[in-house]
Protein backbone atom coordinates (compact mmCIF):
# COMPACT_ATOMS: atom_id res chain seq x y z
CA UNK A 1 0.00 0.00 0.00
CA UNK A 2 3.00 2.20 0.69
CA UNK A 3 4.92 2.01 -2.19
CA UNK A 4 1.42 2.71 -4.14
CA UNK A 5 1.41 5.74 -1.89
CA UNK A 6 4.66 6.62 -2.59
CA UNK A 7 4.36 5.66 -6.91
CA UNK A 8 1.00 7.92 -7.21
CA UNK A 9 2.72 10.81 -5.49
CA UNK A 10 5.78 10.61 -7.64
CA UNK A 11 3.41 10.69 -10.50
CA UNK A 12 2.17 13.48 -9.40
CA UNK A 13 5.21 15.61 -8.48
CA UNK A 14 6.46 14.50 -11.70
CA UNK A 15 3.66 15.54 -14.30
CA UNK A 16 3.66 18.82 -11.55
CA UNK A 17 7.23 20.05 -12.61
CA UNK A 18 6.85 18.85 -16.45
CA UNK A 19 3.83 21.20 -16.34
CA UNK A 20 5.65 24.09 -14.50
CA UNK A 21 8.71 24.04 -17.18
CA UNK A 22 8.98 27.99 -18.83
CA UNK A 23 8.60 28.27 -22.14
CA UNK A 24 11.48 30.43 -22.34
CA UNK A 25 13.59 27.22 -22.35
CA UNK A 26 12.64 26.13 -26.12
CA UNK A 27 14.07 29.62 -27.60
CA UNK A 28 17.51 28.01 -27.66
CA UNK A 29 16.34 25.52 -29.50
CA UNK A 30 14.84 26.92 -32.39
CA UNK A 31 17.09 26.78 -35.54
CA UNK A 32 17.67 29.87 -37.28
CA UNK A 33 16.81 28.83 -40.61
CA UNK A 34 13.03 28.31 -39.76
CA UNK A 35 12.91 32.11 -40.70
CA UNK A 36 11.26 32.53 -37.11
CA UNK A 37 11.73 35.26 -34.15
CA UNK A 38 9.68 36.64 -31.62
CA UNK A 39 10.27 39.71 -29.41
CA UNK A 40 9.06 37.47 -26.28
CA UNK A 41 8.21 34.23 -24.50
CA UNK A 42 6.18 33.87 -21.58
CA UNK A 43 4.40 31.42 -19.68
CA UNK A 44 4.92 27.23 -19.46
CA UNK A 45 5.69 24.65 -22.24
CA UNK A 46 1.91 23.90 -21.86
CA UNK A 47 0.44 27.47 -21.41
CA UNK A 48 2.39 30.19 -23.01
CA UNK A 49 2.51 32.96 -25.05
CA UNK A 50 4.60 34.54 -27.58
CA UNK A 51 4.68 38.22 -28.18
CA UNK A 52 5.62 40.68 -31.91
CA UNK A 53 5.87 37.14 -33.98
CA UNK A 54 8.07 37.10 -37.75
CA UNK A 55 8.05 35.06 -39.94
CA UNK A 56 10.66 34.82 -42.74
CA UNK A 57 11.39 38.76 -41.97
CA UNK A 58 7.85 39.70 -43.63
CA UNK A 59 4.88 37.99 -41.63
CA UNK A 60 3.81 39.30 -38.41
CA UNK A 61 1.45 38.33 -35.72
CA UNK A 62 1.36 40.47 -32.50
CA UNK A 63 0.42 38.02 -29.85
CA UNK A 64 0.00 34.01 -30.33
CA UNK A 65 -0.89 31.69 -27.08
CA UNK A 66 -1.02 27.92 -26.85
CA UNK A 67 -2.42 25.54 -24.62
CA UNK A 68 -2.02 22.18 -24.42
CA UNK A 69 -4.28 19.23 -24.59
CA UNK A 70 -3.52 16.59 -22.27
CA UNK A 71 -6.14 14.48 -23.00
CA UNK A 72 -4.52 14.22 -26.26
CA UNK A 73 -1.13 12.08 -24.85
CA UNK A 74 -3.96 9.62 -23.85
CA UNK A 75 -3.92 8.78 -27.69
CA UNK A 76 -0.10 9.54 -27.95
CA UNK A 77 -0.13 12.70 -29.43
CA UNK A 78 1.00 16.39 -28.73
CA UNK A 79 -1.68 18.40 -29.36
CA UNK A 80 -1.90 22.56 -28.56
CA UNK A 81 -4.59 24.55 -29.15
CA UNK A 82 -3.39 27.75 -30.49
CA UNK A 83 -5.04 31.55 -30.56
CA UNK A 84 -3.34 34.28 -32.61
CA UNK A 85 -4.20 38.10 -33.24
CA UNK A 86 -2.98 41.33 -34.60
CA UNK A 87 -4.84 43.63 -32.17
CA UNK A 88 -8.61 44.77 -32.22
CA UNK A 89 -10.57 44.53 -35.47
CA UNK A 90 -7.39 42.77 -37.23
CA UNK A 91 -5.81 39.49 -37.99
CA UNK A 92 -7.78 36.70 -35.38
CA UNK A 93 -7.55 32.90 -35.68
CA UNK A 94 -7.39 30.03 -33.71
CA UNK A 95 -6.70 26.08 -34.39
CA UNK A 96 -5.38 23.02 -33.52
CA UNK A 97 -1.47 21.52 -34.17
CA UNK A 98 -1.13 17.82 -33.09
CA UNK A 99 2.00 15.55 -33.48
CA UNK A 100 2.28 11.81 -33.49
CA UNK A 101 4.24 8.83 -35.02
CA UNK A 102 1.95 9.79 -38.25
CA UNK A 103 3.55 13.08 -38.46
CA UNK A 104 1.87 16.87 -37.80
CA UNK A 105 -1.26 17.95 -38.61
CA UNK A 106 -4.14 20.59 -38.46
CA UNK A 107 -7.80 20.94 -37.56
CA UNK A 108 -10.39 23.38 -36.73
CA UNK A 109 -8.77 26.45 -38.66
CA UNK A 110 -10.59 29.76 -38.80
CA UNK A 111 -9.33 32.98 -39.51
CA UNK A 112 -10.79 36.03 -39.44
CA UNK A 113 -8.80 39.08 -41.48
CA UNK A 114 -9.52 42.45 -43.37
CA UNK A 115 -8.69 42.33 -46.99
CA UNK A 116 -6.53 45.63 -46.75
CA UNK A 117 -4.00 43.36 -44.60
CA UNK A 118 -3.35 41.32 -47.30
CA UNK A 119 -1.26 44.45 -49.18
CA UNK A 120 2.07 44.40 -47.67
CA UNK A 121 2.69 41.06 -48.64
CA UNK A 122 1.08 41.45 -52.40
CA UNK A 123 3.36 42.84 -55.15
CA UNK A 124 1.01 43.47 -57.99
CA UNK A 125 1.48 44.92 -61.62
CA UNK A 126 -1.04 47.84 -60.67
CA UNK A 127 -2.09 49.42 -57.58
CA UNK A 128 -5.49 48.23 -56.11
CA UNK A 129 -7.23 48.32 -52.69
CA UNK A 130 -9.51 45.73 -51.61
CA UNK A 131 -12.38 46.05 -49.19
CA UNK A 132 -13.71 43.40 -47.57
CA UNK A 133 -13.55 40.43 -44.84
CA UNK A 134 -11.82 37.42 -45.82
CA UNK A 135 -12.50 34.06 -43.72
CA UNK A 136 -10.46 30.67 -43.51
CA UNK A 137 -11.40 27.59 -42.51
CA UNK A 138 -9.42 24.25 -42.92
CA UNK A 139 -11.14 21.51 -41.22
CA UNK A 140 -8.08 19.24 -41.14
CA UNK A 141 -5.02 19.51 -42.50
CA UNK A 142 -1.72 17.61 -43.30
CA UNK A 143 1.51 18.54 -44.69
CA UNK A 144 3.10 16.55 -47.80
CA UNK A 145 5.54 16.13 -51.00
CA UNK A 146 5.59 19.18 -52.53
CA UNK A 147 2.75 20.74 -50.41
CA UNK A 148 0.43 18.63 -48.88
CA UNK A 149 -0.96 15.01 -47.85
CA UNK A 150 -4.40 15.92 -46.86
CA UNK A 151 -6.50 19.53 -46.90
CA UNK A 152 -10.12 19.96 -46.44
CA UNK A 153 -11.02 23.63 -46.49
CA UNK A 154 -11.99 26.73 -47.94
CA UNK A 155 -12.36 30.53 -47.95
CA UNK A 156 -14.63 33.67 -48.13
CA UNK A 157 -14.65 36.63 -49.24
CA UNK A 158 -17.24 38.60 -47.67
CA UNK A 159 -18.61 42.12 -49.34
CA UNK A 160 -15.83 41.60 -51.80
CA UNK A 161 -14.54 45.18 -53.90
CA UNK A 162 -11.47 45.79 -55.84
CA UNK A 163 -10.78 49.09 -56.38
CA UNK A 164 -8.06 49.97 -59.68
CA UNK A 165 -7.03 52.78 -61.70
CA UNK A 166 -9.41 51.29 -64.23
CA UNK A 167 -12.38 50.76 -62.01
CA UNK A 168 -13.75 49.66 -59.37
CA UNK A 169 -15.09 45.70 -59.53
CA UNK A 170 -18.05 44.50 -56.84
CA UNK A 171 -16.97 41.37 -56.44
CA UNK A 172 -19.63 40.18 -53.64
CA UNK A 173 -18.61 37.37 -52.20
CA UNK A 174 -16.40 34.89 -53.89
CA UNK A 175 -15.74 31.16 -52.42
CA UNK A 176 -12.62 29.32 -53.10
CA UNK A 177 -12.41 25.40 -51.89
CA UNK A 178 -9.35 24.57 -51.18
CA UNK A 179 -7.79 20.61 -51.56
CA UNK A 180 -4.91 18.23 -52.26
CA UNK A 181 -4.35 16.34 -55.83
CA UNK A 182 -1.53 14.24 -55.89
CA UNK A 183 1.00 16.18 -52.96
CA UNK A 184 0.08 19.77 -54.91
CA UNK A 185 -2.50 22.33 -53.62
CA UNK A 186 -5.54 23.06 -55.22
CA UNK A 187 -7.81 25.82 -54.85
CA UNK A 188 -11.23 26.31 -56.71
CA UNK A 189 -12.43 29.68 -57.41
CA UNK A 190 -16.38 30.32 -57.64
CA UNK A 191 -17.20 33.94 -58.24
CA UNK A 192 -20.39 35.83 -59.26
CA UNK A 193 -21.62 39.27 -58.98
CA UNK A 194 -23.71 41.78 -61.11
CA UNK A 195 -20.83 42.99 -62.85
CA UNK A 196 -18.69 40.11 -63.32
CA UNK A 197 -18.69 36.18 -62.78
CA UNK A 198 -15.70 33.78 -62.49
CA UNK A 199 -14.89 30.22 -62.43
CA UNK A 200 -11.17 29.25 -61.74
CA UNK A 201 -8.89 26.32 -60.98
CA UNK A 202 -5.28 26.74 -59.76
CA UNK A 203 -2.87 24.18 -59.16
CA UNK A 204 -0.14 25.23 -57.34
CA UNK A 205 2.89 22.51 -58.06
CA UNK A 206 6.15 21.80 -57.06
CA UNK A 207 8.86 23.96 -57.47
CA UNK A 208 6.56 26.98 -57.08
CA UNK A 209 5.18 26.12 -60.12
CA UNK A 210 1.55 27.33 -60.86
CA UNK A 211 -1.14 26.58 -63.55
CA UNK A 212 -4.62 28.70 -64.00
CA UNK A 213 -7.44 27.59 -65.76
CA UNK A 214 -10.90 28.74 -65.69
CA UNK A 215 -13.18 30.99 -67.53
CA UNK A 216 -14.38 34.69 -67.47
CA UNK A 217 -17.33 36.86 -68.25
CA UNK A 218 -17.78 40.79 -67.69
CA UNK A 219 -21.53 41.97 -66.87
CA UNK A 220 -23.27 45.52 -68.60
CA UNK A 221 -22.75 46.97 -65.34
CA UNK A 222 -18.74 46.46 -65.11
CA UNK A 223 -16.89 49.53 -66.26
CA UNK A 224 -15.83 49.24 -69.54
CA UNK A 225 -12.30 49.94 -69.45
CA UNK A 226 -12.56 46.75 -67.59
CA UNK A 227 -14.97 44.91 -70.20
CA UNK A 228 -12.26 45.97 -72.83
CA UNK A 229 -9.16 44.33 -70.86
CA UNK A 230 -11.55 41.08 -70.45
CA UNK A 231 -11.63 41.23 -74.45
CA UNK A 232 -7.49 40.93 -74.56
CA UNK A 233 -7.43 38.20 -72.81
CA UNK A 234 -9.12 36.01 -75.94
CA UNK A 235 -12.41 35.16 -77.75
CA UNK A 236 -15.68 34.35 -75.95
CA UNK A 237 -17.14 30.60 -76.30
CA UNK A 238 -20.62 30.21 -76.98
CA UNK A 239 -21.44 30.59 -73.81
CA UNK A 240 -20.49 33.88 -74.04
CA UNK A 241 -17.18 33.48 -71.27
CA UNK A 242 -13.45 34.16 -71.78
CA UNK A 243 -11.63 31.28 -71.24
CA UNK A 244 -8.22 31.49 -70.11
CA UNK A 245 -5.05 29.58 -69.48
CA UNK A 246 -1.78 30.51 -67.79
CA UNK A 247 1.05 28.95 -66.57
CA UNK A 248 4.16 30.27 -64.90
CA UNK A 249 6.27 30.04 -61.62
CA UNK A 250 6.09 31.83 -58.77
Amino acid sequence: MKIKISLAFITIYFLFLVGTIPASLIKPFIPKQTGLQFEDISGTLWNGKLSNVVYDNKYRIKELTWKMDWLALTSLKIKANVEFNNGRKALLGVGAVAYSFTGVAVSDVNIDMQATELLPYLQLPVPVTPSGKLTLVIENGVPGDPYCQELDGYLVWHGARIDTPMGNIDLSNPNIDLSCGNGDLIASLKQNSEQLTTNASVALKKGGYFQVEGNIMGHQKLDPSILQAIAWIGPKNAKGETPFNYKGRL
